[in-house]
């Protein structure tokens, strides 16, 4: 297998590391991913955490709010550069919040770099799925 084939099954495996901890109720677990000066910008672009604890801390703040249902992976994308990466997936996910169900569906779009042998995400945004007629 090509040095650029595992690569892509790493990065792969961290984001649904990622994943499966903050959905499993263990999103301080996502902090060993995540570079310490990672961002999430929000759908828009607009920054919602600048540096590793304030971007785990929006997971946590997230799914202390709201009760996850379950979430759906598919169509992983990576494209590497040398020791940068970008990868994308398709998500479905459910959750209750304030009492009520919610669905939302997008693409969570992160880039990644190699530090020392391993990939870190240094930045990410989600990028919704408008609800079809």
């Amino acid at each position: 297998m090509a040095d650029t084939d595992r690569d892509r099954e790493e990065i792969i495996r961290i984001l649904k590391e990622v994943n499966r901890a903050w959905t499993g109720g263990n999103p301080g677990d996502i902090s060993k991913y995540f570079h310490e000066d990672m961002i999430i910008a929000q759908p828009g672009f607009g920054i919602r955490g600048e540096g590793r604890n304030a971007c785990v801390d929006s997971y946590k703040e997230f799914t202390g709010m709201a009760s996850i249902e379950g979430l759906r992976e598919s169509e992983h994308v990576v494209l590497i550069w040398g020791d940068t990466a970008v990868a994308s997936y398709k998500f479905e996910v459910e959750y209750a919040l304030d009492g009520q169900a919610h669905q939302d569906t997008g693409y969570d779009l992160f880039v990644f770099t190699r530090q020392a042998g391993s990939w870190l995400a240094v930045w990410r945004t989600i990028l919704p799925v408008p609800d079809m007629p």
